[in-house]
């Protein structure tokens, strides 16, 4: 009976090891996965800015076509550098709205490994409670 009993708690004693440990990495997931919001979160900011700038590009080159059929003479010129500022404005948001879609993407990636760490730590702790409760159990009978 003392045998078995020890042998109980030792088990006991395993498992609320094994919960701490599960919770630990569920910690560090959840860690990692609010490091990988904010990351992405920099990123979707950063490509709504760019975007800006995109938008602005574009209207300047559009500005800058307007004005330059206008002038028609020495306004060639001004065309031929509107439009190829358009054109880079274009890709310009294009580009950006790629970065935004990732950036979104990779939120969306952290915010299940955030859900999937919370769900790792819980399960930790209901291993470490069960545990401690078959350790104290068996301690008693």
């Amino acid at each position: 009976l003392v045998v078995s009993s020890v042998v109980l708690v030792v088990s006991g004693a395993v498992l609320v090891g094994a919960g701490v440990v599960l919770v630990g990495a569920g910690v560090v997931l959840v860690v990692s996965g609010t490091v990988l919001v904010v990351s992405g979160a920099v990123l979707v900011g950063a490509g709504v800015v760019l975007v800006g700038a995109g938008v602005v590009l574009v209207v300047s080159g559009t500005v800058l076509v307007v004005s330059g059929a206008v002038l028609l003479g020495a306004g060639v010129v001004l065309v031929v550098s509107g439009v190829v500022l358009v054109v880079l404005g274009v890709v310009l948001v294009v580009s950006v709205t790629v970065l935004v879609v990732s950036g979104t993407l990779l939120v969306g990636a952290g915010v299940v490994l955030v859900v999937s760490g919370v769900m790792l730590v819980v399960s930790g702790v209901v291993l470490v409670v069960s545990g401690w409760k078959a350790g104290i159990k068996r301690r008693t009978f």
